[in-house]
Formats: C-alpha cells, sequence, structure tokens
C-alpha cells in the first residue's frame, strides 16, 4: 500500500510529523483510479476494529459520492485512519454528520478522533459561525459516543442525565430520515434495529464516562446490530 496518495494530491498541515493528511470537503474529487484501493484499506480497517461479515463501504455505498466529505491519515505503511461526514441542512439549519470514523488500534490514543472533529467542523463552515452546530452520529460504541457528546452543549438520546429536548428529538427524527431512508427510529431512545447486522463491536473494558454510556447502551441496545442515533449541538 503506498504511504500516501501521490503526487495530485495536496497534503494538509500535519500535527504530527510521522503522518501525511489529506482532507477532501467533496469526496468525489478522489480519483476513480485510486479508490477502489483507497475503500478496501478503509473496509480493512473496518475488519479489524469490528467483526465484519461483508465490506462496509462498496461501489453502491461508496464513500466516494460527492455528498460526502472525507479526512485521510496515512503512516509510512499506508492508511491508518479516516473519516467520512456529510454536511446537510436540518430544518434549515446548518448540519454535520459524521458517517464513520475508524483509528487503526496501533494509532489510538494520539488524538486522531480530536483531530478529525476539529477538521470536520472546519471545512463544513461551522467553525465560522462562532455558536453551535447540529451535530449527528450513529454509534453502539460508548467510546465514539462519549467523544461526540463531550464537543456538545446538549444531546439527545441524554444518556447520562434524565433530560428530553424535544426541538433535539425532532432533528434526529429528520436528520435520519434524510440519511437513512426507510430506517425509521424507535422512539424516545433513538434506536435504529438492525444498523450494524453486517458488522459487530468489539467489546473493550471502558473507564471514566465511557464506562456510563456502555452501562446505558448494554440496557438499551443489548442486541450488538443495533445502534443509537444521536444529534447535539456541537461547540464550534
Amino acid at each position: 500500500m503506498p504511504q500516501n496518495l501521490g503526487s495530485q494530491y495536496q497534503a494538509i498541515k500535519s500535527p504530527w510529523t510521522d503522518y501525511a493528511i489529506y482532507s477532501f470537503p467533496d469526496a468525489s474529487r478522489i480519483a476513480a483510479s485510486d479508490q477502489q484501493p483507497l475503500m478496501d484499506a478503509m473496509n480493512g480497517i473496518i475488519a479489524v476494529n469490528w467483526k465484519a461479515t461483508e465490506p462496509h463501504w462498496t461501489a453502491q455505498a461508496s464513500p466516494f459520492d460527492g455528498k460526502y466529505g472525507l479526512v485521510l491519515v496515512y503512516d509510512s505503511s499506508g492508511l491508518a485512519a479516516f473519516s467520512v461526514y456529510r454536511v446537510l441542512r436540518i430544518s434549515g439549519e446548518l448540519a454535520i454528520y459524521r458517517s464513520g470514523t475508524e483509528v487503526l488500534p496501533a494509532h489510538q490514543g494520539r488524538g486522531l478522533y480530536g483531530f478529525f472533529t476539529s477538521e470536520v467542523l472546519k471545512c463544513s463552515g461551522a467553525a465560522e459561525m462562532g455558536d453551535s452546530v447540529l451535530y449527528g452520529w450513529r454509534t453502539r460504541n460508548p467510546i465514539v459516543w462519549t467523544a461526540n457528546a463531550k464537543i456538545c452543549e446538549k444531546v439527545t438520546p441524554s444518556l447520562l442525565e434524565d433530560v428530553q429536548d424535544s426541538a433535539l428529538q425532532a432533528a434526529c427524527i429528520e436528520m435520519c430520515a434524510a440519511l437513512y431512508p426507510g430506517k425509521p427510529l424507535e422512539l424516545p431512545g433513538m434506536i435504529m434495529r438492525g444498523a450494524y447486522g453486517h458488522i459487530k463491536h468489539h467489546r473493550q473494558d471502558y473507564h471514566g464516562a465511557a464506562s456510563l454510556v456502555d452501562a446505558a447502551m448494554s440496557r438499551m441496545i443489548p442486541d450488538t446490530a443495533d445502534a443509537l442515533f444521536s444529534v447535539g449541538y456541537a461547540r464550534v
């Protein structure tokens, strides 16, 4: 696997000397000849982090559609991490949806997830607003849920507080319908049944807030194929 995408692409400034980082607000800018090898590498990372029975990204469900943004991190061995996202309008407001972020185990703990979040907020134009923006994600990983909720003023479903926000609930329903037509949410828990039928999350030992989120998820969605669809007001 190549160290990076090649000279036809311009790497952005990296906080790490051992990573080359590429950011594409429009993922369709990646040349067709590069798409299948890159998709294979992305699916390879997912297969390490999850128990996968089939590829997650395919030609029919491609991350290189123009509706997606994409951030890629390479080290000397190849692709080390990636983040896919979408920018859309929900009830007339700017909204961001994190479609999927994966980091190989050897590179976890270096702050890549937080870097991805900052880059997504910057590329979406949200960082220029200087206020807050609707921010959504779907997961059953307590660490991912905790990391995303941490940057939000409010979140629905509220796993750590018994607080329901009707405006966020409505935004959650609208965003899910826009992204996943025909896949309704189970209210009020914002549960998406069967979201991960083809991949199974590797359980870990969780600590701090993530352990509390894990306990809440275990109660709400004991089936590993199910996920929570969450929306918050992200601080930018």
